[in-house]
């Protein structure tokens, strides 16, 4: 089967000779893997029960203690039913086909990607109500299943109010530290990149790291029956969430990070940096609405995973230990991404407006559905430096690449991006509506750059504001090389590796003419 695909596998950058012998030799040790989320979840409840039940047997605990333990027994208990349940195996969410689906060790696109989940206890008084599991996707599940957030399901009102702790470790702490460059966006965990004073990737000086930063992974919830109106105001304004990109710099073959540059004639209009598989962190800094700006954060329980109450007028009653610590919650994947630098700087009513129309013109010129592509701006919302695309889809896509290896596929996305945003893509000239449209659009409207996900930057989205970028975007080329240097870099090193002047007068041929240059042996 490979061999029928060879042309095209040769030309991807992550296949090498061995990769089918790497692919088979690793299915142990992904299957291990794939098992975690589950072993986690029936180890933490099966620990919780016997910490319960130690408590009931303890005669120097009062009854309030006992009464609290007995009730947390019988959530453990449900819990491990649930896990280990036989009948009904189909509706199970634990089900061997539908579970290593989501956990992406099977091909499953019906099913979220390695999902975070959250344990919904049913209403006693109903017999038809089971207890259950709700998945969610790991960048969802950080603001959805975030510290004290209000979950809707199946007509009930739910509050994450609990994590799920995994059991204690010395291999693995419970929290670790990062650097997260205030000017790109990029991240140097300091397990893994020590603790160095200026960014990997853009080479300014670094902010001082987070600390206590916590990795969400499942939690439980509590039925409530009424939501305040300080809650609900808080759940509409949400989260304040930043996104963090890293390449893996461990790569020796220059397929893992890829950088070209987009030219108009002599004139750079911008900087692309392909990463294959980058690590994307969502942090979760604390509610938008908050007192103290500079706090980040949420108090956790870690002696029994209780998230402390936001307000007085949350009406829990949470049985909180004295081992309260504070904590920044984030969830990492691996995706394809691609970030696009704009040469010179862009207003911010630009920026948005063109990380609006770039996402729509891909997905209308590689046929992509809207929850197949996402963007978010680097390094926040506030500060739009640059534009993070990443594959959300299961597997990914495979089309961001193709912007550096096509010489058309960026302007045919420019060209689509004019059209979106009702200009003609050759002339420039305002058509001022969409083809079906009955009035006319002045800044955005949902024929263009409005959409549902997009709904916090209406206020800002302005089409005028990127006309120039895109029509110069359409008529540019990449200057592309294959691996992490830049085209120009790749050209002098294979021109310096050249044995003769043929091969040299070959090198600036091919490099004049805009056609991909060869790999050298280290990439």
């Amino acid at each position: 089967m490979l061999a029928s695909l060879s042309p095209a596998l040769q030309a991807a950058g992550w296949f090498h000779n061995g990769w089918l012998d790497q692919v088979i030799a690793r299915i142990p040790a992904a299957f291990n893997r794939a098992c975690d989320r589950w072993r986690s979840l029936y180890r933490s409840a099966l620990d919780q029960a016997a910490a319960q039940d130690r408590i009931i047997r303890d005669a120097s605990r009062s009854a309030g203690d006992k009464q609290q333990a007995e009730r947390l027994r019988a959530e453990a208990e449900q819990q491990l039913k649930l896990l280990t349940a036989v009948d009904n195996l189909l509706q199970s969410d634990f089900y061997s086909y539908r579970y290593f689906a989501s956990e992406g060790f099977l091909p499953g696109y019906n099913f979220p990607r390695l999902p975070l989940s959250a344990y919904l206890p049913a209403r006693r008084t109903r017999q038809r109500d089971r207890d259950g599991f709700l998945s969610r996707p790991r960048f969802l599940a950080i603001t959805e299943f975030g510290p004290r957030a209000i979950v809707y399901h199946e007509g009930s009102r739910y509050i994450i109010n609990k994590v799920i702790m995994p059991l204690a470790s010395e291999d693995e702490p419970l929290t670790s530290e990062a650097k997260r460059c205030a000017q790109c966006g990029y991240l140097h965990p300091l397990a893994i990149a020590g603790d160095p004073d200026r960014c990997h990737h853009c080479g300014e000086l670094l902010d001082p790291p987070f600390r206590s930063l916590f990795r969400l992974q499942n939690v439980a919830t509590k039925r409530r029956d009424r939501i305040t109106s300080d809650e609900e105001e808080r759940m509409r304004i949400g989260y304040e969430v930043i996104t963090g990109v890293r390449f893996d710099e461990s790569d020796q073959r220059g397929v893992a990070k890829r950088v070209a540059t987009v030219m108009r004639a002599d004139t750079a209009l911008a900087r692309l940096t392909y990463g294959h598989s980058a690590t994307i962190w969502r942090i979760n800094l604390d509610w938008k609405r908050r007192k103290v700006k500079e706090q980040h954060g949420f108090l956790l329980d870690i002696e029994r995973g209780y998230w402390e109450k936001h307000d007085r007028a949350d009406t829990s009653d949470d049985p909180i230990s004295e081992r309260v610590r504070r904590v920044i919650p984030y969830v990492e994947d691996y995706r394809n991404c691609l970030l696009f630098q704009p040469a010179a700087p862009l207003s911010l009513a630009a920026m948005a407006s063109l990380q609006a129309a770039l996402k729509h013109a891909m997905q209308a010129v590689f046929h992509l559905e809207d929850n197949e592509l996402a963007v978010d701006p680097l390094p926040s919302e506030d500060d739009r430096r640059l534009l993070l695309f990443y594959e959300a889809a299961e597997g990914g896509a495979g089309v961001l690449s193709r912007l550096l290896d096509e010489p058309d596929a960026l302007v045919r996305v420019a060209h689509e991006a004019l059209r979106i945003c009702h200009f003609d893509p050759v002339t420039g000239a305002d058509l001022h509506r969409a083809p079906r449209a009955r009035e006319d659009c002045e800044a955005a409207c949902y024929d263009c750059l409005l959409s549902y996900t997009n709904q916090r930057d209406h206020a800002i989205l302005d089409r005028q504001t990127i006309r120039e970028v895109l029509l110069d975007l359409g008529q540019s080329r990449v200057d592309a090389a294959p691996a992490a240097r830049s085209r120009a870099d790749h050209l002098d090193a294979l021109l310096r590796q050249a044995g003769s002047d043929l091969e040299r007068q070959w090198l600036r041929f091919i490099a004049d003419r805009g056609c991909g240059c060869p790999r050298t042996p280290n990439s």
